[in-house]
């Protein structure tokens, strides 16, 4: 298949835009055409195919990272999807929850957004995945770029599902996972902050930043992004406690940062740091925590 090559950026985000639309209004055709089954199924499945829209065009165009932003859009698509869905007036809960998904979902896209330099440019990662792969690559562009992050975000969004078609009232719990999903907001716009202010300013490449957020921890963003998810999982359980197994999506997210993410992020920085080792040493990989020098 031939690959189109996008150079210029402006036309690189309208065909982002238009990819996406195409993609919601494909998942919303799915969605009616499942809908005698649960609309968590439904949802589902209509969440897989904007996926695979937008799968195609990114093989179309070369560059899986056409996929980057589905992340942080599609919650804010399913979450007002869902509270519709229920037909339930706007409580407390439905506010807060959208409230914080609103807030995490807008930081996270602009910060792609301004980052992102076009459909002329590709994710290390994905480039490196090929190189490393070739023969492989199809199933790991389908399966671990693009559907494994759609259905783990699925399973993080459970709780958020749960708590709207659910009755309840305000208490100490869901005002604690309100507070825990926006202080991770806040840590994630300070650590995005600070790490573009390093980039802007490093007198040497082979530096890595160890201010601010990063003087406590390694991957403070990526702390902020787990510690969200688990703030929407408390805001649920402050509605239906009953429901704790839905535990097993800030679970979900916390491996994949973890165990996948941060070491492969970590592999790439010592290939071209080394002294990044002493770094690793000295400061907590993800829990804030203060320095052992």
């Amino acid at each position: 298949m031939p690959v189109l090559k996008i150079k210029t950026r402006l036309v690189s985000f309208i065909i982002v835009l238009a990819v996406y639309i195409f993609s919601f209004f494909i998942s919303f055709l799915v969605f009616n055409l499942f809908n005698n089954i649960h609309i968590l199924l439904a949802s589902l499945l209509a969440d897989i195919a904007a996926t695979l829209v937008v799968w195609v065009f990114g093989i179309i165009f070369g560059n899986s990272s056409l996929y980057d932003p589905y992340w942080s859009v599609a919650p804010l698509i399913i979450i007002p999807f869902w509270i519709l869905s229920a037909g339930i007036a706007f409580s407390i809960f439905e506010i807060l929850l959208f409230a914080a998904i609103f807030l995490w979902s807008i930081r996270l896209t602009f910060n792609w957004a301004k980052r992102w330099k076009g459909l002329a440019h590709q994710d290390w990662r994905y480039i490196k995945l090929k190189k490393d792969n070739p023969r492989l690559w199809f199933l790991t562009n389908l399966i671990g770029i693009n559907l494994m992050p759609t259905l783990i975000v699925f399973i993080a969004l459970l709780p958020a599902y749960f708590g709207i078609v659910s009755k309840g009232s305000l208490n100490i719990l869901t005002i604690l996972g309100f507070t825990i999903s926006i202080a991770s907001v806040f840590i994630q716009a300070v650590s995005d902050f600070q790490m573009d202010l390093f980039k802007k300013n490093k007198p040497f490449s082979n530096e890595f930043i160890d201010r601010g957020l990063w003087r406590y921890c390694r991957h403070p963003n990526y702390f902020a992004e787990v510690l969200f998810w688990w703030g929407i999982w408390i805001l649920q359980m402050g509605i239906n406690p009953k429901i704790w197994m839905t535990i097993i999506g800030p679970i979900v997210v916390t491996t994949l940062f973890i165990f996948i993410s941060i070491p492969m992020m970590e592999k790439h920085i010592l290939s071209s740091k080394p002294s990044y080792s002493v770094y690793q040493r000295q400061v907590a990989m993800f829990i804030f925590w203060f320095r052992t020098k």
